[in-house]
């Protein structure tokens, strides 16, 4: 999208779930968006590090980033208060304990704001069973309180996509 329409990150104000380094999050803020990264609070230092060393180059595309610890499930964060034109999230569905809290904070995020965000999540489908068998339960369960629409792989950059990670956009039902 940013090679047909550069600006359209361009002040949207972006959260990313689950945020690990900050690949993601930190990108976006490049592309000018406002972005909120978070993640569990041990991984914020490391976290704030990269967007400390990424700064001068956040500023100068005009955007922002700070990071904020989110626990999935905790239904009383300050983060739910926020309003997001976008939601982003990579490579999070791999931890059985994990996936319904997920769900639940999606359902939050977008149970109390006024115009509902735009969920874009990529996963790579992994081979072993219990991988396969995670992801399909978490889709399934997605797939009760969302509609999911798969980004097709000619849509998506030549040099970034594959067969083995999805690429999808999510909306509230």
């Amino acid at each position: 999208m940013c090679q047909t329409k550069p600006e359209f990150l361009s002040g949207l104000r972006v959260l990313e779930l689950g945020s690990g380094l900050g690949v993601v999050g930190l990108t976006a803020a490049t592309l000018g968006a406002q972005v909120t990264l978070t993640d569990l609070p041990e991984a914020l230092p490391l976290l704030r590090l990269n967007l400390s060393e990424n700064k001068s180059k956040i500023a100068s595309m005009g955007g922002y980033a700070i990071a904020e610890s989110l626990v999935w499930g905790d239904k009383n964060s300050e983060i739910h208060k926020q309003e997001f034109d976008m939601i982003v999230l990579a490579d999070c569905v791999y931890y059985e304990d994990a996936l319904l809290p997920l769900i639940e904070t999606l359902q939050c995020l977008n149970h109390t704001l006024k115009q509902k965000p735009t969920i874009y999540l990529t996963q790579e489908l992994r081979d072993s069973e219990i991988q396969k068998k995670l992801w399909n339960d978490f889709y399934e369960k997605l797939n009760e309180y969302f509609y999911i629409e798969k980004i097709p792989e000619e849509q998506q950059h030549v040099n970034y996509r594959s067969p083995d990670i999805l690429l999808l956009k999510i909306i509230k039902k």
